[in-house]
């Protein structure tokens, strides 16, 4: 499995650019400092929410992949029929 680790001030910043590049096409009048602190703001809480996102999805993944890797080696759970009857032996 791959190790990426994407950063909130990365994941902010691609945001907030995104944000900016999709209202500069509208035709608005120009961003003033509250419309600048605005996006700032919600970028930043966006992003919080996507790495949230994506260390659950990380975990899940090398959750799924460690039970496979357990399957593989036979280290699941055993059955209460297969303890009986080692126990019988």
């Amino acid at each position: 499995m791959e190790k990426t680790k994407t950063s909130k001030k990365a994941l902010q910043s691609l945001i907030n650019d995104s944000m900016r590049e999709a209202i500069s096409h509208l035709e608005l009048p120009e961003a003033s400092k509250r419309v600048k602190k605005l996006l700032n703001r919600n970028s930043k809480k966006l992003a919080e929410v996507y790495t949230d996102i994506l260390k659950r999805e990380q975990k899940r993944k090398k959750k799924a992949e460690k039970f496979m890797e357990d399957a593989v080696k036979g280290k699941g759970k055993k059955s209460k029929k297969n303890k009986a009857e080692k126990e019988k032996a």
